[in-house]
């Protein structure tokens, strides 16, 4: 498994529980990844915010 991936655990009558929530990653903008994917997410901590690749620039995301 994954090291950022939550755990299922059933609890019976179909129902299970998540345990542990993936984190989401963070950078300075001269240490964002190097190779990013589309659609990556990750928080800015130079400009205290979220922001996500679009397969061509940085795009701040919107918290509201």
């Amino acid at each position: 498994m994954p090291k950022n991936s939550p755990l299922f655990i059933d609890i019976g009558q179909g129902l299970s529980m998540m345990i542990g929530l993936p984190t989401i990653p963070s950078w300075n903008t001269a240490g964002r990844p190097k190779k990013p994917s589309r659609g990556m997410l990750g928080f800015n901590s130079d400009k205290n915010q979220l922001e996500y690749f679009d397969g061509s620039s940085w795009f701040a995301a919107s918290m509201s």
